[in-house]
């Protein structure tokens, strides 16, 4: 009965909260649907204030009890659990109602079972089905819920509100799989170091509440609406019993106040419950009683608040709760009986071997092994032992700990906290658009005016900067215009959008030190690294302004980090840590080329390595044993799924992601196709587009230099300036305005009688035929792109940027182009001039939106990125060459300020980019000695040693060449800090050579010496080495680099902050290698 009793009472709280938390959730999001945020907050409040007894201790430290669980490991439990409410809330702002909300969230058994079966666990063939079926009611549920709203989901139209749908319908899916993620994580607590649920209730809660600072705008603003809502009204009968001054406190609240209030109270007694519940038996079981609690929360909600549920709803609620009531009875009732039966059965088995007791000793014997006596007195020593073992059986699961290395982590904190000080240090200077901020500034308000643009990279960065201001509540009024428009006078959040970039600037530091860390590189290494990162300029200046490498080159850094901690993994194969660091390795890449193509060379960087390591498993001399080719498939599948297919898929969400956003017609329409364009709302050219006749004169357009195909009664001269002779026909140009001379009337194809006298024999040589480009739809202004044909020479219609000379009034060349293909030769109809006011053409009517499946519309954009990506060829004042940036040679003027003569010159720390680049040379010189000396028979490194050498200092080589030497095929503009990525990976070099040069091993005496011509095969492991080796000369080595780089970061910190402003001498005393400052006079 005591065992009974927690999970009685736990069912009690979870059906009694929670049926009553639907009540007062659903009534605040009739009034506010964008209140989740303050909701969340609410109740993590009431909750820690209501367990802050559990924990609360006068003699503990802190006045708090001592847990047996490391704080680390609460600060990431805390951290899944905010994540999980935040996005389950904010899931209500995307047009999904509470019944819908509660179904999806029901399809958290399948992420339950996908989460167990990667920790190792199995499940019957039943159980399975049941998942299925429920997966297949979710999808039906949500089907019937878009129905419901009046959507055709299999219809050809599309609006914002199907595309708010679909991305509420995915923040669900990642909430429920990052909610599996944490069931299994603090199931795994549990086990480790007891069930001590009021801990995990109190500090998943407390820790989770600073999260929430940033969001001080929008809880005010949520708050404020729901106070405005009229006062509470107590029934009369209920009013009669209460005390008069509770009622006047009822009377003067708001209603939806007293919602939110009752509504944490509610969620409280909910989720203690379920953490008793999670406390007392499975994770599994959990989710099934959460979704018999959700049936009856869903019930509550339709019959209470009114929401209509059609009969195909109730289909896929009949499946979904249905299929989990069978995996609850498979789990909870028929596995537990068959493990019962086995056991009795296994029981009696064993009986039947038993001595009897009334037997003499000794007459059933037991076999001994091999190498045993059987004991013929009892030994107390053995019996001890025994117990021992026993007792060790039964004690809670602990993984082995390792060494405590406390150097280390006091390092990395140290190097953290310096990190977000010299990023986050005068961050809101200057209060001015800086540079590239015009750019990615405007995408930002874009993606928050749901307006369409258009840009060469990747969406992933631009999101994570509307994100930002999402957070913070900013519409995106503000475009980013010009380079110095006012962020103050405008009222425009940047230092929320400045942070984004600087926090994963300064995260970036100890990812650096942890890769060296992890691949066993000694302390003055890893700090090396890490403070080379730390300490210079262009890093800081780049990270602290709304730009997108701070994301490109923290991703960058943890693709390496994870793929190191996956390599490591490589002697348990196919275990939990092996897939998460694979995944993780996929992942990060997935998000480095979601930022900037450029992340291809992340790809190459960790591919080439992968390559090399699928070759070493098809050897069958391998030291570990061979692999069959059916064990070889499942590495080379495994790593293609976690390195390839995953990696693709994320990369298509963020699109997904992108174009569910961006559903309004905006500046980026005009580098999309016709059919593109009439996806988007108030697009013009659908709106005002209309169908073109024969005999109609018409106004014809250049579709990327817009200027109109014109002529007028000038000719042609006689002869060109090169030597040409002319036709000394009418001149027929491109002019940008709009003019009479730009009419041209379309007639049909065969001369008519009575024009064949008027074209005489010149006919066909002016004859053009329109060819529609895609070749299908109606001809119609705007909308139908074409090109124009030469009958008889087969060229089409073009023209280019390049004016002619004054006898063409420096108009716009129209030619001929043999290559018909090119997209310079389309044109389109931009207006009808002789179309009468009363033609039925005029009368718009509403156009209905068309639907474009993502695959078309994502190919359409990937194409219009590669080329305009690859048309960056104009010169830039501050572009520069590969060949200049290991060398420092140049910088980037970013911002200036005459008054105050302060700027912003984007610019390297010269001290540590010249060690750094040295140190490649370096490097290659010692490899190259190495092969020469091997090549002559002698071998002054031991085999570890080299294989550290060429593998781990030579993979971070790689990965500096991969991201460095591709830019001299590059046609594009170059900057400087398309070299930011490479520099990273050469200060890793950096760091693994300064121990290789000054960490000094000393000689064992017992050891044989080297014999001539042969490797010495005896070494020690890298933990090892370094406990035994002097690392004097690797301190010395760090403390004199880190000095020298400490200063020249502090001597050109005015140029990286910005400020103060620098007399001329100063500025004159920073131009090392002539570096094109202002204000030099």
């Amino acid at each position: 009965m005591d065992a009974i009793a927690p999970v009685i009472s736990s069912f009690s709280l979870i059906f009694g909260g929670c049926c009553a938390n639907v009540y007062c959730l659903e009534a605040i999001v009739k009034q506010e649907p964008d209140s989740g945020l303050l909701i969340t907050l609410f109740q993590f409040v009431f909750t820690c204030l209501s367990t802050l007894h559990y924990q609360f201790d006068p003699n503990g430290r802190y006045f708090m009890r001592s847990s047996a669980v490391p704080f680390r490991k609460w600060c990431i439990s805390a951290a899944l659990f905010f994540t999980v409410n935040m996005m389950n809330n904010w899931a209500f702002a995307f047009n999904i109602s509470v019944p819908v909300h509660i179904i999806l969230r029901s399809f958290g058994s399948v992420t339950t079972m996908a989460a167990g079966w990667f920790r190792g666990k199995r499940y019957t063939s039943l159980q399975v089905f049941s998942v299925a079926v429920l997966t297949l009611g979710v999808m039906v549920s949500a089907w019937a819920d878009a129905q419901s709203k009046g959507k055709k989901l299999e219809s050809s139209s599309s609006d914002a509100s199907d595309s708010s749908l679909q991305a509420g319908l995915l923040i669900l899916l990642v909430a429920q799989l990052l909610s599996a993620y944490m069931g299994a994580y603090v199931e795994d607590i549990y086990r480790d170091h007891g069930k001590d649920w009021q801990a995990n209730l109190f500090y998943s809660h407390l820790l989770s509440i600073p999260f929430f600072a940033g969001f001080a705008p929008v809880l005010t603003q949520q708050f404020k609406r729901l106070q405005a809502s009229h006062s509470f009204e107590v029934p009369p009968k209920i009013a009669a019993t209460l005390p008069a001054i509770v009622n006047n406190v009822l009377a003067s609240t708001s209603q939806h106040v007293i919602y939110l209030t009752a509504n944490a109270v509610t969620q409280l007694l909910c989720i203690t419950g379920v953490n008793m519940l999670s406390a007392n038996t499975s994770a599994v079981t959990v989710t099934i009683v959460l979704n018999i609690r959700k049936l009856v929360s869903f019930l509550l909600s339709i019959w209470i608040f009114g929401n209509q549920m059609s009969g195909l709803m109730k289909v896929g609620a009949a499946m979904v709760f249905g299929a989990g009531a069978l995996y609850g009875w498979e789990t909870s009732y028929r596995i537990p009986q068959q493990k019962k039966v086995q056991a009795v059965g296994e029981k009696k088995g064993q009986s039947a071997i038993e001595p009897d007791m009334s037997s003499p000793a000794g007459s059933v014997r037991q076999r001994a092994g091999k190498d045993k006596k059987r004991s013929v007195s009892p030994n107390p020593e053995a019996l001890s032992e025994k117990v021992v073992n026993v007792v060790e059986k039964v004690k809670p699961y602990k993984p082995a700990q390792q060494g405590k290395e406390w150097d280390y982590k006091l390092a990395i904190a140290l190097l953290t906290v310096l990190a977000f000080i010299t990023r986050f240090w005068g961050i809101r200077h200057p209060d001015q658009v800086v540079f590239d901020e015009v750019h990615f500034g405007k995408f930002a308000s874009y993606y928050l005016q749901r307006t369409y643009f258009f840009d060469v990279h990747p969406p992933f960065g631009k999101l994570l900067f509307a994100f930002a201001g999402w957070l913070v509540g900013y519409k995106g009024d503000f475009l980013f215009e010009n380079i110095g428009d006012s962020y103050i006078t405008n009222k425009v959040p940047y230092v929320a959008y400045r942070a984004m970039p600087a926090s994963l600037g300064a995260l970036t530091v100890p990812i650096v030190f942890m890769i060296m860390w992890e691949s066993g590189y000694s302390l003055p290494a890893c700090v090396t690294a890490a403070g080379l990162m730390l300490l210079d300029n262009a890093h800081i200046g780049q990270t602290r302004l709304i730009l997108l490498d701070a994301s490109l080159i923290f991703f960058m850094a943890l693709s390496v980090l994870s793929y190191i901690r996956f390599y490591k993994q490589r002697h348990a194969p196919f275990g939990r840590k092996w897939w998460k660091w694979l995944l993780f390795t996929g992942i990060s890449l997935s998000c480095v080329i979601s930022i900037k193509y450029v992340g291809v060379f992340t790809f190459f960087s960790i591919g080439v390595p992968v390559m090399i390591d699928l070759w070493d498993l098809m050897d069958v001399n391998r030291r570990q044993g061979a692999l069959t080719l059916a064990e070889f498939g499942k590495h080379f599948a495994a790593r293609a799924v976690g390195l390839v297919i995953v990696p693709f898929f994320l990369y298509l969400f963020w699109f997904q992601v992108h174009f569910s956003i961006l559903t309004r017609s905006g500046p980026g329409d005009d580098f999309m196709t016709p059919e593109f364009q009439e996806t988007l709302s108030d697009n013009v050219m659908s709106l005002q587009s209309v169908g073109i006749n024969y005999y109609d004169s018409i106004t014809i357009r250049h579709k990327e230099t817009k200027v109109y195909l014109h002529s007028h009664p000038d000719r042609y001269p006689l002869r060109y300036d090169d030597g040409r002779v002319s036709s000394q026909g009418q001149q027929v140009t491109g002019y940008p305005h709009n003019d009479t001379n730009n009419h041209w009337q379309v007639l049909p194809s065969k001369p008519l009688p009575s024009e064949e006298e008027a074209a005489a024999a010149r006919y066909n040589d002016t004859l053009f035929e329109l060819k529609v480009d895609k070749g299908k739809g109606d001809f119609k202004t705007m909308s139908t792109h074409f090109k124009l044909i030469h009958v008889p020479t087969k060229v089409a219609m073009w023209t280019h940027t390049k004016p002619l000379p004054e006898w063409a009034y420096k108009q716009a060349e129209i030619n001929g182009n043999k290559n018909v293909q090119q997209s310079s030769n389309v044109w389109y109809v931009d207006d009808i001039p002789s179309l009468p006011v009363e033609d039925e053409r005029n009368k718009k009517e509403p156009k209905q939106i068309k639907h474009l499946s993502f695959l078309r519309k994502w190919v359409e954009l990937q194409r219009a990125m590669f080329h305009h990506n690859n048309a960056l060829t104009s010169s830039h004042p501050y572009a520069s060459q590969p060949i200049s940036w290991p060398f420092l040679l140049r910088g980037v003027s970013f911002w200036t300020h005459n008054d105050t003569r302060e700027q912003i010159y984007f610019l390297g720390n010269p001290v540590g980019w010249w060690l750094a680049s040295s140190l490649l040379a370096v490097f290659a010189g010692i490899l190259g000695a190495d092969q020469l000396a091997l090549r002559r028979g002698m071998d002054a490194l031991d085999e570890r040693t080299r294989s550290r050498l060429y593998n781990s200092t030579g993979f971070f080589f790689l990965t500096w060449a991969a991201h460095y030497i591709p830019f001299y095929i590059m046609g594009r503009q170059l900057f400087l800090h398309h070299y930011l990525p490479a520099h990273l990976a050469s200060c890793l070099v950096t760091g693994a050579l300064v121990e290789f040069i000054f960490c000094i091993e000393p000689q064992d005496p017992d050891s044989p010496p080297a014999v001539k011509g042969h490797r010495r095969t005896r070494s020690r492991p890298v933990r090892e080495r370094v406990a035994t080796s002097s690392q004097m000369g690797s301190w010395i080595a760090t403390g004199v680099i880190l000095a020298v780089v400490l200063w020249s970061f502090l001597f050109f910190a005015p140029l990286t902050y910005g400020k103060p402003g620098l007399t001329v001498p100063q500025v004159q005393a920073r131009k090392w290698l002539g570096y094109d400052l202002h204000f030099a006079k």
